[in-house]
């Protein structure tokens, strides 16, 4: 038997609720709750019907409810009835609903008393709206959380009064403004004050702090405070954290900080991103107990003092962007527990202390864009756990140490921007395969440079540790030391460890080598950017090269190559190649994505040929022809010349019947047709049209079947214009797209119609829909398509009686349909297409539920023009393919991406935020189709199942963040075509997240 005063934890979790021992008047609370709940979600030991829980050994009568914890349940439930049943839980004590889609506003809370006995209050990460409301007799609380919700407004006097017990205080990420709050003042039992990532601003007033002698947490990070960084805040006897990051403080760096009167127990020092000025004050040495000191974008001169040796424990020292001149202290040496060491963007000079060697323990060693000078240290292959080493931009001279090699967890190499000569080094190959890479925690941004500056601005990009820094404050970072940057990437460094590892990031631009490039750099097999460019490298290109899978970025330029360029990097999924200014000769390879680059990859080559440079003299076809193959390539060119010779005599007798048939559309007295849209059409030799009448009649019936575009005709809006259903006399219905016209985005608009007829002239597949025509005047500018009776997917999933009649067999034809689409764009048209904008909206349902993309506004054809592959950022918001946050290059893969995201949400029933987040995440995470299936249906059963299953397997090859390792849409195509997989195993509850073996 239990005692009477048994203490209980009622604990909520996604896969399984666990219910203790409850008293009848708790039992009919929580009654409200089960209801709630989701249907899936199982409540073990729950018996209400009699009163009596089933959980073993406990006497429900004897026992109360004391903790209540719901953590990553979907309630989607309103705050005010959450608030209302939990709070009047007899005996509760604990109070946890944590990331549970809570909405609603805050003011609920006023509504009840907390008690004496609640001491926790947790309901972070929901949608809670409103105001902070006064907390009403809540003596006994000491732990609120509050923060990641949508609270706004200010903290009112008192409203916190009634909490004097409080010790832990989380308001942050919410829209709180004002001053700081002055109750805080009087919580003396406070330990943990957090109100970061608001909108707070004003003076920190040190007043505020007098009393609160306990406080060991204190974060105003991200907020607008201003003023100086007061010595009393800093002096708390208590104090572990400060973090002060990105506000507007200015001022010095109080001298009293950790004073050698006190004894400072403070261990992180967090004032990055401010307008700090003058140095590092000597008296830092007394922060004995310091772990981590960021201090980096800010205005801080003089040297780094020796004495910041003395920190012996400390293991981030951070300081870049800032205007410390000087060399790096030999002191440094002492802190063998120094992991991180990042000193970029100062006037830093002299060579690399020796004794830093002692630190064995470093992963990131970051000294780029100073003015140190003398050899690389051999003694780097010390460094075991040696993730990312930075070296840039200064001026170092001598050979590249082979010993690099032997640092088996380089994930990250730049020594661009140096005085170095001699070899690369092949050793710097041979830790792939054997590398242990370590998770990378940081928050890391990489700013990619502009290229069109790279003579004053080195190498490709740089790296930097942006915990703490907003990113729209880079911008403060001046561009004669960190170059103007065209594209950012911001996450985690966290490489795929499937297969052999190697490093990702490779420059070694701008410096004085002159070996061969040594073709063991193929062996490289997770490299994503190579830049060896701006050298004086000899030789023929590597054709081992090939063997580097994932490369994205290759930049050979500026060196002395010779030979041909070698066909295996047509395998390659680049999305950028700069080989121009060498001695390269021969015919570009016209496979893979080589020939779709622009002419500028590889101009200045004397004996360069093909497609995008000038096309190649026979003899040149010829030397590079294999000699046993001369022969039947003849034979075949007599072939298809004769074939085109009666192909053509055929085309012509058709394309004059054709025309005799058909008017010019819109051809109108005084507006005349979009000269550049025609001669697009004429170049393809498709004049279309399904009228063939004067086009100025069909003008006239288009604007009298939407009421010369009346509301009630529209049947969707897009960001550059409306969609309008107009039935003709003949009966037949069609889809005008009216382009918006506005004087601010008037070439604009232009440029997508353009486009967007462009694209369409070339394509006829049952999946495209058809544009049967198009009107450009002063006045009017519209397309002319066929009619989905449906309309877009996004509509029908968000209807709940449309969302039930697309059954599972109706989704995976339309899965299957917009594959072949895409497939059909980017392998079969006579040019390729990227989409750019493959989302719902854009998928379009007919009465058969036939699937069709539509809104080519944002197409690309990948060969018409060659500048056409790159391009700005473009496209909808979380659909985007990663790459295009750090790169400017469009291909075909940021369309798979796109549509990965497309079949997800057709599945799961919205838009799959949860589930991209949980794959980006480095928490290991499991999912199966039951938990991830739309929940308006009923769970699929036998074949459709098994071929649901392999959808979402085909999916998650899509998502792969590396565009290189994305399937491209044929292969994605063939295997939602080619059928379920094989095997005896529950598809609705296997876990997918672990499963890519599962598809051949």
């Amino acid at each position: 038997m239990v005692s009477p005063g048994l203490m209980v934890t009622f604990f909520f979790t996604m896969a399984a609720m666990a219910a203790a021992a409850l008293d009848l008047d708790d039992l009919r609370l929580l009654e409200q709750f089960k209801a709630a709940l989701p249907n899936d979600t199982a409540l073990a030991g729950w018996n209400s019907g009699n009163g009596v829980c089933s959980f073993p050994g406990v006497d429900c009568k004897n026992s109360r409810v004391t903790s209540v914890s719901l953590i990553g349940v979907k309630l989607n439930a309103n705050f005010s009835s959450v608030a209302s049943t939990l709070l009047h839980l007899s005996s509760v004590e604990a109070i946890t609903v944590r990331d549970a889609n809570i909405s609603g506003e805050l003011s609920a809370l006023s509504q009840v008393e907390c008690g004496e006995k609640l001491s926790l209050l947790d309901l972070s990460g929901n949608y809670i709206s409103g105001e902070v409301p006064a907390f009403i007799n809540c003596s006994g609380l000491e732990y609120l959380d509050l923060s990641g919700n949508l609270v706004s407004g200010s903290i009112a006097v008192g409203v916190l009064s009634g909490c004097g017990s409080l010790s832990s205080l989380n308001l942050s990420g919410n829209h709180l403004v004002g001053a700081f709050p002055t109750d805080i003042a009087h919580l003396t039992s406070l330990t943990a004050l957090n109100l970061s990532s608001n909108s707070f601003s004003g003076e920190i007033p040190g007043k505020a702090f007098v009393n609160l002698s306990k406080l060991r947490t204190l974060s105003l990070s991200f907020n607008h405070f201003n003023g100086s960084i007061l010595g009393v805040v800093t002096m708390l006897p208590e104090l572990q954290t400060l973090e002060l990051g990105s506000n507007l403080l200015s001022g010095t760096i109080p001298a009293t900080l950790c004073s050698s009167n006190t004894s400072s127990k403070l261990q992180v020092l967090y004032l990055q991103n401010n307008y700090i000025t003058g140095g590092i004050p000597e008296a830092i040495s007394n922060c004995a107990g310091l772990v981590s000191l960021d201090l980096s974008l800010n205005y801080i001169n003089g040297q780094i003092p020796s004495s910041i040796g003395m920190l012996t424990g400390l293991r981030d020292l951070v300081l870049w962007q800032n205007a410390l001149d000087g060399e790096i202290p030999a002191s440094l040496s002492r802190m063998l527990a120094l992991e991180k060491l990042i000193l970029d963007y100062n006037a830093l000079s002299g060579s690399i202390p020796s004794s830093l060697a002692n630190c064995t323990e470093l992963k990131w060693v970051s000294l780029a864009s100073n003015r140190l000078s003398g050899p690389l240290p051999s003694w780097f292959s010390r460094f075991v756990k040696l993730q990312i080493l930075r070296l840039g931009n200064n001026s170092f001279s001598g050979v590249i140490p082979p010993e690099l090699g032997d640092c088996r967890s380089l994930l990250w190499l730049d020594l661009s921007g140096n005085q170095l000569k001699g070899h690369i080094p092949s050793e710097l190959a041979k830790q792939s395969g054997k590398m242990e890479p370590q998770i990378f925690l940081a928050q890391l941004g990489y700013l990619r440079n502009d290229e069109l500056r790279e003579y004053q601005c080195h190498g490709k990009g740089s790296l930097l540790d942006l915990t703490g820094v907003r990113r729209g404050d880079l911008s403060r970072m001046p561009s004669r030391k960190a170059c103007n940057f065209t594209s950012m990437y911001f996450g985690m460094l966290y490489p795929d460890t499937k297969n052999n590892f190697s490093m990702i990031f490779l420059d070694l631009s701008f410096n004085q080598l002159d070996s061969e490039i040594p073709k063991d750099l193929g062996s490289m097999y997770y490299l994503l950017v190579m830049n060896l460019g701006h050298n004086s490298l000899s030789g023929e290109i590597p054709d081992d090269l090939g063997a580097a899978n994932h490369l994205a970025v290759l930049d050979l330029s500026h060196n002395m190559l010779e030979g041909l360029i070698p066909n295996s990097l047509s395998t390659l999924s680049l999305s950028d190649i700069n080989l121009s200014n060498n001695r390269l000769s021969g015919m570009i390879p016209q496979l893979g994505s080589l020939a779709t680059f622009p002419a500028i990859s590889f101009e200045n080559n004397s004996g360069l040929c093909g497609f995008p440079l000038p096309p190649c003299k026979q003899s040149v076809l010829e030397t590079q022809q294999p000699k046993s193959h001369k022969r039947q390539v003849s034979l075949v060119g007599i072939t298809v010349a004769a074939f085109s010779l009666l192909l053509f005599g055929m085309f012509t007798i058709f394309f004059f019947f054709f025309c005799a048939l058909l008017t010019c559309l819109c051809q109108m007295k005084r507006p005349e047709a979009h000269n550049n849209a025609n001669e697009a059409l004429r170049l393809q030799g498709n004049l279309f049209s399904i009228w063939n009448f004067d086009g100025g009649d069909v003008y006239k019936q288009i604007v009298e079947a939407t009421g010369n575009f009346d509301e009630k005709y529209c049947i969707g809006r897009g960001g550059h214009g409306s969609v309008y259903e107009a039935q003709l006399p003949t009966g037949e219905i069609f889809a005008v797209k009216k382009i918006r016209k506005t004087q601010d985005d008037s070439l604009k608009n232009e440029k997508l119609f353009n486009r967007e007829i462009e694209a369409l002239v070339q394509i006829r597949h049952r999946n495209v829909v058809k544009l049967y025509g198009y009107c450009s005047t002063d006045q009017d500018k519209f397309l002319i398509y066929e009619y989905m009776e449906r309309g877009s997917l996004s509509r029908i999933l968000m209807d709940k009686n449309c969302a039930v009649d697309l059954d599972w067999n109706k989704r995976l034809n339309i899965a299957r349909d917009v594959a072949h689409a895409l497939s059909y764009l980017h392998h079969d048209c006579s040019s390729p297409v990227v989409h750019r904008d493959v989302t719902s909206n854009n998928v379009l349902i007919d009465m058969q539920f036939r699937a069709c993309i539509s809104d080519f506004g944002l197409a690309k054809i990948m060969s018409l023009d060659a500048s056409s592959c790159t391009s700005k950022l473009a496209g909808t918001a979380g659909y985007l393919a990663p790459e295009l946050a750090y790169m400017t290059r469009v291909t075909e893969k940021c369309d798979v991406y796109s549509f990965s995201v497309v079949i997800l949400e057709l599945f799961m029933g919205s838009y799959p935020s949860d589930f991209l987040s949980a794959l980006l995440s480095t928490t290991k995470k499991s999912a199966s189709l039951k938990d991830l299936l739309d929940t308006r249906l009923p769970l699929p059963e036998g074949e459709v199942a098994r071929e649901i299953f392999v959808l979402f397997m085909v999916a998650l090859q899509c998502l792969d963040p590396n565009p290189g390792t994305r399937l491209t849409m044929l292969s994605a195509s063939q295997k939602l075509s080619a059928g379920p997989t094989t095997g005896d195993f529950d598809y609705l509850h296997t876990d997918i997240m672990d499963t890519g073996t599962y598809v051949h």
